[in-house]
């Protein structure tokens, strides 16, 4: 564990409007430490909530868990009945009476939303947690590409267009959805060609305050991952975040769009870290020697995520042709634009098949 002890830091007051003490039900947000993944899954869908803390016989905090561990758990193949203490942060943030009063600025510096202040036997006495105010996103458009056909979901997708394929309760383009509105965006428009009335019938009918016929882009012939900006080159918003429909994720968006902004970028591209074991030794030549041998070597290397920032300007030259996003963050970098990168460590996953879609519903209990 981690414990935060005072140091020489100015008090913060916890009445700050940007952090509010919420008064929250501590039995809600423990568990006993030898419960399964999936009774941890339930009781997160039971409360809403995003982090569990997992508790002995004398509710002495063993570890947290929240609903990212937990998917990430699934999706690389432990079963629900593993058990969830092999899974849990062991060396979760936690606050004692004396470093009470700087809750916000541990959770600001340490970017997460809950912190549990803890007595002298390490039991929960309440959590804090973050609230922070709505950033104003007036200016920021969101386009969801929405308009592929799913050929790699089939049979699934000749009865439905992949984005309302449903994910738990809900549909994978409600989810995403959701999310943005959640954070405060309003400006959103979704590209649609395969089965675009019944993706734009759902949307309307939900969400009645954010989309209109005006919201959706129709595209006449397949545009790629990318030809659909071409419509929105001429927007009233200067900055536009362009999601693929078929990802999962939780990026926090608003941080996203400040890091954008601070580094003065044109384009930021949210990259994803990834790892391959090779299986075998990997030998180094030239042209007549054996020059080393690694065995079994990590390759490590980012993958594009789906998820881009554009600013209006770099649009305004757009055709409106097929274009995917790889062929345009090209062309943008031999024009010599500012195009830059966004590092996410979080959860992410890919909605491309009829296996990852299957893994993915039973993370959401489907």
């Amino acid at each position: 564990m981690k414990s935060i002890r005072k140091k020489t830091f100015q008090l913060l007051l916890i009445k700050s409007k940007k952090f509010q003490e919420k008064r929250m039900n501590v039995k809600e947000f423990i568990i006993d430490e030898n419960s399964s993944i999936l009774e941890c899954l339930k009781k997160l869908n039971d409360i809403g909530g995003k982090i569990l803390f997992l508790v002995d016989r004398n509710l002495k905090v063993k570890g947290s868990l929240t609903d990212g561990d937990i998917r990430r758990a699934i999706i690389k193949g432990l079963t629900v009945n593993y058990s969830a203490k092999n899974i849990a942060k062991k060396d979760f943030i936690f606050l004692r009476k004396d470093s009470e009063h700087e809750a916000k600025k541990i959770m600001e510096r340490y970017k997460i939303k809950f912190i549990p202040l803890l007595d002298d036997k390490g039991r929960i006495i309440k959590i804090y947690q973050n609230e922070k105010k709505k950033d104003d996103f007036s200016k920021i458009a969101v386009l969801i590409m929405a308009g592929g056909k799913g050929k790699r979901l089939l049979p699934l997708t000749e009865i439905k267009p992949k984005p309302l394929l449903e994910i738990g309760n809900t549909s994978l383009i409600e989810k995403i959805m959701d999310t943005f509105i959640l954070e405060g965006f309003k400006n959103i428009y979704v590209s649609l060609n395969y089965k675009k009335e019944m993706i734009e019938k759902k949307l309307i009918s939900k969400y009645p305050d954010i989309f209109d016929d005006s919201s959706f882009i129709k595209e006449k012939r397949p545009l790629g991952t990318a030809g659909a900006l071409f419509h929105l080159r001429k927007i009233e918003e200067e900055t536009v975040i362009v999601h693929n429909a078929d990802i999962i994720n939780d990026i926090d968006f608003s941080t996203l769009i400040k890091f954008h902004k601070k580094n003065k970028n044109e384009i930021t591209s949210v990259l994803i870290p990834q790892k391959i074991q090779i299986d075998y030794g990997v030998v180094s030549v030239d042209k007549k020697s054996l020059l080393n041998i690694v065995e079994k070597p990590t390759l490590e290397f980012f993958i594009l995520s789906g998820i881009n920032v554009f600013q209006k300007n770099v649009l305004k030259n757009l055709k409106e042709k097929y274009l995917d996003m790889d062929q345009l963050l090209n062309e943008k970098i031999k024009e010599k634009r500012k195009v830059g990168y966004y590092l996410h460590n979080g959860f992410w996953y890919d909605v491309g098949n009829k296996e990852s879609y299957e893994r993915i519903s039973k993370v959401y209990g489907g």
